[in-house]
C-alpha cells in the first residue's frame, strides 16, 4: 500500500482581505497558542469540538424547555413560601405588640414611618392605608 493511500489531503485557505481569516491565520501559526501541536493536529481538534458541540446542540431545544419549565415552578414554589412566611411575619409583629402592650411601627404610602398604638383589642389602627396588604402581596409577586 502506497503512503498516498492511507491519507486524505484537503485545503484551508485563509483570505488577507478578511479580518477573522488573519487573525485565525496568526493564531493558527502561533506555536505557543496551540501548545506546539502540529497544524493538522489543531483542524482535528477543532473540527472535532465543532461537530461534538452541532451534535450536543441537537437537543438543547428540549433541555431548554425543561430548565425554563423547572425555573417557572420554582419561581412559584418561592414566591408561595415568601407569601407564607411574609404573612407569618406580620401575624408575629401584631401579636407580639399586641402581647407586649407596645406600638407598632407603620411605614404610610409616602414614606414616611410613624407609631401606631395598638388599640384596646389589640389590633393597630391601619384604616388609613386600605392596601397595605395589596401592596404587601404585589411584593411578593414581583
Amino acid at each position: 500500500m502506497a503512503s498516498g493511500d492511507l491519507f486524505r489531503a484537503f485545503t484551508v485557505r485563509f483570505s488577507l482581505k478578511k479580518g477573522q481569516h488573519v487573525r485565525m491565520l496568526q493564531k493558527f501559526e502561533d506555536r505557543k497558542l496551540n501548545d506546539g501541536k502540529s497544524k493538522n493536529q489543531v483542524v482535528m481538534d477543532a473540527l472535532e469540538m465543532y461537530y461534538n458541540s452541532l451534535e450536543n446542540d441537537s437537543d438543547t431545544e428540549e433541555n431548554k424547555l425543561i430548565t425554563e419549565q423547572l425555573l417557572e415552578l420554582r419561581l412559584m414554589k418561592f414566591r408561595q413560601e415568601f407569601r407564607e412566611e411574609m404573612l407569618r411575619e406580620l401575624f408575629n409583629i401584631f401579636v407580639s405588640g399586641r402581647m407586649a402592650g407596645q406600638s407598632v411601627m407603620v411605614s404610610s404610602s409616602n414614606g414616611e414611618s410613624h407609631v401606631e398604638d395598638v388599640k384596646e383589642d389589640g389590633a393597630a389602627d391601619i384604616s388609613g392605608m386600605p392596601d397595605v396588604m395589596n401592596k404587601i402581596m404585589s411584593w411578593s409577586d414581583s
